[in-house]
């Protein structure tokens, strides 16, 4: 029914069916689509808390944490989706994607140096892709060369 309302753009009556679905099953995937719909009703910050809130009560789904950060980006906090995307990486230190939305946010607010912390982990767990040879790049060209040659197994030639 909830679906229906969505289809229809109906959002509130949707939560309003996700309510009173919660109460009577409380089953996580209803937590998920009703912070769906609360983002497409614009709430983001609200929906992000919900998914905290849902992480709390079912610590195994990580989803929900990643949710978290992403709702919180959208609602232009990204301190609280910085906050959220770490503790992703805590729990699973290779997600490369959580890792590349941390760094954009860190690179979005300023946060250079993190920035490259963050690279420099993703580039020293194996991931050495465009992704993190842009940021290399992008965030200390120097460093770049010498990394991107050890890669390739060259050195760095010296210019006369």
């Amino acid at each position: 029914m909830a679906n229906s309302y969505v289809e229809l753009s109906m959002y509130d009556k949707a939560v309003d069916v996700y309510n009173r679905a919660i109460e009577q099953a409380d089953d996580y995937r209803l937590y998920f689509n009703k912070a769906i719909v609360l983002s497409e009703m614009g709430f983001n910050t609200e929906a992000a808390l919900l998914c905290q809130q849902s992480f709390e009560k079912y610590p195994a789904i990580i989803a929900f944490k990643t949710a978290e950060a992403f709702y919180y980006q959208l609602a232009g906090e990204l301190d609280s989706s910085n906050e959220a995307y770490l503790q992703v990486l805590e729990l699973n230190p290779y997600d490369r994607d959580s890792r590349i939305k941390l760094i954009d946010n860190l690179i979005a607010n300023n946060s250079l140096d993190s920035a490259y912390q963050q690279t420099l982990i993703m580039w020293n767990q194996g991931f050495r892709d465009s992704k993190s040879i842009e940021y290399l790049y992008l965030l200390d060209p120097d460093t770049y060369q010498v990394l991107y040659n050890e890669t390739i197994g060259t050195q760095p030639q010296d210019s006369d």
